[in-house]
């Protein structure tokens, strides 16, 4: 079981290299800042907010909903405390 954040930033590789982008591009496309992009990479951010994830999925063209569609996110993957 993993973390959310761990899953965040797993489905945030899976986008960045099926769009060949870089964490400097993906914050130039969402409008997160890249110190930010670069700390949720780094797993250093602890809890991403909603807003943070909602530009993240559309700096890849696709919504939260498209984001969080996968198996990584249900409940019994996760280890949520």
């Amino acid at each position: 079981m993993k973390s959310l954040n761990e899953a965040i930033v797993e489905r945030l590789c899976h986008y960045m290299n099926e769009n060949n982008l870089t964490q400097y591009k993906l914050a130039q496309l969402s409008g997160v800042p890249f110190p930010t992009v670069k700390s949720i990479m780094q797993r250093r951010t602890k809890d991403i907010s909603l807003k943070t994830l909602i530009l993240l999925a559309n700096g890849f063209g696709i919504t939260v909903n498209q984001f969080l569609d996968s198996d990584s996110f249900k409940i019994e993957n996760l280890n949520i405390e």
